[in-house]
């Protein structure tokens, strides 16, 4: 059983409100109607287990934590107003560990004037967090539904580090949070969802959410991090498995009607990439370049029974993305 699977099964027993106004799998973000308004809220839990993220710079860690669990309110147009944490410490405490992770996401949640209400705090054999916030949306909102019109396929920076990183042990780079680039979506991104699996795992789920749109994904244009190409150099696998292995680089994929020519300098200005194209049609789903080559399915790590098995698979899929450039 899949991800998407388990959670339907889950939610199958639990009734939607009728103040709710996404699907399941619509939003990166719940929305909620509250009052007057419209608010979104998100919860994320990450390990070392789960996630890959290293610990060896606990304010890093911090920050990453708090950038990972906001950029699903930025998504949604969201405000991120208030921020809850549970923090699972290890029972071995390394010295300035907790405070590192403070200063980290304190830093985070100033930059955003999100404020901290409270939390949980507990120990076990090693770290885990969850980070739950929530906001009022701006707006009417967005979410990972595409409209009718033909849209452009953007991505907020750089990608392939994380998931370079996780694939050759080297440390967690540091997320940028994208607080300026969120504000100037408002109003102008069709729909949006955050890379919190890797490129081609939030590419897959647009597809998912929009099953009469075909995706045409410019390969050569993707925006690569710098370091990417020397660690796939050094550890042997083809640059672009990092954009299919599952780390999460928390980057936003987002889509802007083709005719918006007013919001385009600005995203550009704002480092954003213009890296495809999708819109209404018969022959639907992910495809390679203009010649229409099916793109390769996301592997599932929970799926492999080993984890040299799952990287196989990883490799065999970033050299099928390699043969489209």
């Amino acid at each position: 059983m899949n991800e998407y699977e388990m959670i339907q099964q889950l939610v199958a027993h639990c009734p939607r409100s009728e103040r709710q106004q996404n699907g399941l799998f619509e939003a990166d973000a719940e929305l909620v109607r509250m009052g007057d308004g419209l608010w979104a809220f998100t919860t994320d839990e990450f390990s070392a287990e789960e996630d890959g993220f290293t610990a060896d710079d606990p304010v890093a860690l911090g920050s990453n934590l708090a950038v990972a669990t906001l950029h699903d309110l930025f998504a949604v147009g969201a405000t991120p107003t208030f921020f809850l944490s549970a923090l699972v410490l290890p029972r071995e405490l390394p010295p300035g560990f907790a405070e590192g992770i403070a200063r980290g996401m304190a830093d985070v949640l100033a930059t955003c004037g999100c404020h901290l209400l409270g939390g949980d705090l507990g120990q076990s054999s090693g770290w885990r967090f969850t980070g739950t916030a929530f906001g009022p949306v701006v707006g009417t909102g967005c979410t990972r539904q595409l409209t009718a019109t033909a849209c452009e396929l953007w991505i907020s920076g750089s990608l392939g580090d994380a998931n370079a990183a996780l694939l050759s042990g080297a440390p967690t780079p540091c997320f940028e949070l994208r607080l300026e680039l969120a504000q100037a979506l408002r109003g102008h991104a069709t729909a949006c969802i955050d890379t919190s699996g890797g490129l081609l795992d939030a590419l897959q789920m647009l597809v998912r959410v929009n099953p009469g749109t075909r995706f045409v994904l410019d390969v050569p244009a993707i925006p690569m991090a710098p370091m990417v190409q020397p660690i796939a150099d050094q550890a042997g696998f083809p640059p672009h498995a990092a954009l299919v292995a599952g780390a999460g680089e928390y980057e936003l994929l987002f889509a802007v009607r083709a005719d918006d020519s007013a919001v385009r300098q600005e995203l550009l200005r704002l480092g954003a990439t213009r890296i495809g194209v999708a819109q209404a049609s018969d022959s639907p789903g992910l495809h390679l370049g203009c010649g229409g080559t099916p793109a390769p399915a996301c592997p599932d790590a929970r799926l492999f029974a080993t984890r040299d098995a799952y990287l196989t698979a990883v490799v065999e899929a970033g050299k099928r993305l390699e043969e489209a450039l």
